[in-house]
């Protein structure tokens, strides 16, 4: 990561439901976010389990990361890496490119593969 670079610190909680569906919800600073958003420069998102999700079994296993409007392409700005043993995941969007990003997470628990629902992030042009 460079020195230029945005750094956004996500908390992920991820229970089951009824229905065995995964459900995350994303916190910044304590607050409840949608884990997703507008960048203007290049920006980290880093996205740690929290501690009752480790507790379950639940592990970050990749992303997959497409383009909502294949007219304004920018999935390619982006790269992920799994560190801590899966406890957390780094997401990096360079914003070379104007457009908006599907961004899903892959996870795992106890041998189950789960994925998250799409929290997009939209790559404006800084003002």
């Amino acid at each position: 990561m460079n020195n230029t670079q945005e750094q956004i610190h996500f908390t992920v909680n991820i229970a089951l439901d009824s229905d065995n569906e995964a459900n995350f919800t994303y916190s910044v600073d304590g607050k409840e976010v949608t884990g997703g958003g507008v960048v203007r420069t290049e920006t980290a998102g880093i996205y740690s389990l929290d501690e009752a999700t480790l507790a379950k079994g639940f592990l970050f296993t990749g992303a997959t990361i497409t383009d909502v409007d294949k007219e304004a392409p920018c999935a390619q700005d982006f790269s992920f890496k799994v560190s801590d043993n899966g406890r957390k995941i780094t997401v990096i969007d360079t914003d070379e490119n104007p457009g908006t990003a599907c961004l899903v997470f892959n996870v795992e628990c106890n041998g189950n593969p789960y994925t998250s629902t799409d929290p997009q992030v939209i790559n404006e042009e800084e003002n």
